[in-house]
């Protein structure tokens, strides 16, 4: 639940100013004042050890396009369930300018599409079955119209290689993306600041219900 603030705050340790020392505060009050707040690892159904079960790893993405002032790059944000409980989360800011909202969500894509084969890929190599196709979730129609669909324009044109990636999952039957509404995605705590209401909401997906989901408590920011 602190991932984006820890990201936003980890970019300015060379040259920290009193505002960074004040948001810093800000995030250690929060920290404080959830002190029984922890990961919720409940996984879904139960594996007997046999055969034939067949593990399911979901994932979801998110970007803030050219959130970043001073070089105007965007933020990547995702995370990766493994049989419904969380494995991988990710905040990161994207290494090159994105020109489109699209280009931007489709870099998050496929920084959590790589997640989701690195968890794939451990547990193939343990001889466990995945059940395919995992799905990734996005909340940009353009971006997952773009990922489903080979054909594009001088508009898209700019982020086919990129691209190319999810495509390539897409058609070996290893990856299914798919649109999910934005109030739906909770990603979205990865790579912006949000307002309590939604900001609560989407933390339950990660923490479950505990003493302080209504409470009146600040986010980090």
């Amino acid at each position: 639940d602190i991932y984006n603030a820890v990201r936003g705050l980890a970019r300015h340790m060379a040259m920290p100013q009193e505002r960074h020392l004040k948001a810093m505060q800000g995030c250690m009050r929060y920290v404080l004042a959830t002190r029984n707040r922890g990961l919720l690892i409940r996984p879904e159904g139960t594996w007997n050890g046999r055969e034939g079960y067949k593990f399911r790893i979901h994932g979801r993405s998110d970007s803030d396009y050219a959130a970043n002032i001073q070089d105007r790059r965007s933020i990547s944000g995702g995370r990766t369930f493994l049989n419904g409980a969380p494995v991988v989360f990710r905040s990161a800011t994207q290494r090159f300018v994105t020109l489109s909202v699209t280009e931007a969500e489709t870099a998050a894509g496929v920084m959590v599409a790589q997640d989701m084969m690195y968890v794939y890929r451990i547990l193939t190599s343990m001889g466990l079955e995945v059940e395919l196709p995992m799905v990734l979730e996005m909340d940009n129609k353009g971006a997952v119209d773009l990922a489903n669909n080979w054909s594009s324009g001088g508009r898209t044109r700019h982020v086919d290689v990129r691209n190319f990636y999810l495509r390539e999952l897409k058609d070996e039957g290893l990856l299914s993306i798919e649109h999910v509404p934005g109030v739906e995605n909770d990603a979205d705590i990865f790579t912006k600041n949000t307002p309590y209401g939604i900001f609560n909401k989407h933390v339950r997906q990660f923490v479950g219900e505990d003493e302080y989901v209504d409470q009146d408590t600040q986010t980090p920011e």
